[in-house]
């Protein structure tokens, strides 16, 4: 069975999106902001509409449209912005486009009042809508035929990531300016600190352009540099992003939906390690590990299975183990003990792509169940149910939820777990998600897989079969319960693209 490697390109897109929700939307793309709203309206020159193209390692991959005008809300004057983003990738031969279609609505005075978001990296449409009132956002997200909704309180001096660009009305542009903003991501569906800079200024196609870079606190903070003229025209934006590179240029409507080029994502992530050849199925792992402009504090995680043995700055020893011994551990007496923790109570509820307490991921569980009273037997053939009935293990789905898994029966790593999770705390056990790296054949791919308590947290990955996953799993991210978003799983995986090397010391 090949490996399930998608979810590298999984949070590329998502992060993607992110990214150019918060540096393109707004007239003229510009993005220097300062926290202080006023009435706009009369500066606005509405509609607006513009194009951007969109480029990873080199080529073309998806585009920007942006159209914004005058309307109510409410049977109150607003702005409304409409944005639709689209990405085509290849994975290993497999190709996938992914888009969405964001609208929202603000005040005359950039006050956010309303947003509606739809997007296909489920395979299925996931709808997402914020309504803001009194300090607090209501957001209601629907994917698979299911409701959620959970309530959060937003501070008063925060914008929507679709209004940065229109603060630029207010200001002009000096070298030394520096900006704070409390944007609100509708991706994240949070609030994203931003600190803006103007450092320098340049000439660029004959025009004199400033250089402003901005740091957004997410993945330790990602910095996207932008070239804008004094009237508020973006003509380029930069960003290492996840060690990939991605640029965005203007452009006009033919050029922007012509000539989308098909990148790799897959085979341009991978880490090839050197050393000894992991053994398949290890007990067992050590590795010399290198990561490259980042804290390996940050990066890889330490709990009972991985340890780091030692470290000399970004070089350190990493040795994995699997459980020497799983705890024999009545699925009554477990029970007890979730009631008694509250911490691993959380490891039993519900989220968007996890929908533990719908009726038929229960009738599922207790099926394949039966009348196992042991904690871990009951997590194994929970195991193997899903192992064997994923057959049709294909990579054409973004991010499928458990439901739809479940209905589908298809799906790559990202499928396999969250449909393992779900069935796992319908059953009354506590599991949550992991994300990091496995070897394969080859190399080092980004991987999802699960860790269930019976007593001790054990990592077991449904995609393989493995009723405790092996040795070469490298967790970078996971171990918590899960966001509506799950972008905590992808920003933790995300953070060390093209930032590791792996040297095999010792494999048994």
């Amino acid at each position: 069975m090949g490996l399930m490697r998608k979810p590298t390109l999984c949070w590329i897109i998502i992060i993607a999106f992110f990214y150019l929700s918060l540096i393109t939307e707004g007239p003229g793309g510009t993005t220097v902001a300062q926290i202080k709203i006023d009435p706009v309206a009369e500066m606005i020159k509405l509609p607006q509409e513009d194009w951007l193209s969109l480029s990873l390692m080199g080529a073309k991959v998806g585009y920007a449209h942006i159209y914004a005008e005058k309307a109510t809300y409410r049977d109150q004057p607003a702005i409304k912005i409409r944005t639709q983003t689209a990405i085509q990738i290849q994975r290993t031969g497999t190709g996938l486009r992914l888009e969405t279609t964001r609208t929202c609505y603000v005040g005359l005075d950039l006050v956010p009042l309303y947003f509606v978001s739809l997007s296909n990296e489920t395979g299925q449409e996931k709808r997402v809508e914020g309504v803001i009132e009194n300090g607090e956002i209501r957001l209601e997200t629907t994917l698979a035929g299911e409701t959620t909704t959970v309530q959060k309180s937003v501070a008063p001096n925060t914008v929507f990531d679709a209004a940065v660009g229109y603060f630029v009305l207010h200001h002009g542009f000096e070298v030394g300016d520096q900006y704070d903003l409390n944007v609100f991501s509708m991706d994240l569906m949070q609030p994203v600190e931003t600190e803006i800079k103007v450092v320098r200024q340049e000439t660029v196609n004959g025009q004199p352009t400033f250089v402003v870079d901005y740091t957004m606190d997410i993945m330790g903070g990602i910095t996207t540099t932008e070239w804008v003229d004094a009237n508020g025209t973006t003509h380029r934006m930069e960003s290492g992003l996840m060690g990939l590179k991605m640029v965005l240029t203007r452009t006009d409507m033919p050029t922007a939906l012509d000539g989308l080029a098909e990148v790799d994502v897959i085979l341009k992530t991978k880490i090839l390690s050197t050393g000894e050849r992991p053994k398949p199925d290890a007990n067992r792992l050590l590795a010399r590990v290198q990561i490259f402009s980042l804290d390996p504090e940050k990066a890889i995680l330490r709990n009972h299975r991985q340890k780091i043995l030692s470290q000399n700055g970004t070089d350190l020893r990493l040795e994995i183990s699997r459980e020497p011994k799983i705890p024999s551990l009545a699925r009554s007496v477990l029970a007890t003990r979730v009631q008694q923790d509250q911490t691993l109570a959380g490891f039993l509820e519900s989220s968007v792509y996890i929908q533990a307490d719908h009726p038929q991921m229960i009738e599922q569980a207790k099926a394949v169940v039966s009348d196992e009273n042991q904690a871990w037997p009951a997590a194994d053939k929970l195991n193997r149910w899903v192992y064997d009935t994923i057959r049709n293990k294909n990579l054409q789905v973004g991010f499928g939820s458990a439901l739809q898994t479940l209905e589908s029966q298809t799906g790559d790593c990202t499928e396999h777990t969250v449909l393992f999770v779900a069935l796992a705390r319908a059953a009354g056990l506590p599991a949550r998600v992991c994300a990091g790296l496995v070897f394969q054949r080859d190399a080092f791919y980004y991987h999802f897989w699960s860790e269930v308590y019976v007593g001790e947290w054990i990592a077991t990955d449904p995609t393989f079969g493995q009723a405790q996953a092996d040795a070469t799993h490298i967790q970078l991210a996971g171990s918590v319960m899960e966001s509506d978003s799950m972008v905590e799983m992808g920003e933790g995986v995300m953070r060390t693209l093209n930032q590791m090397e792996i040297e095999i010391l010792e494999s048994q």
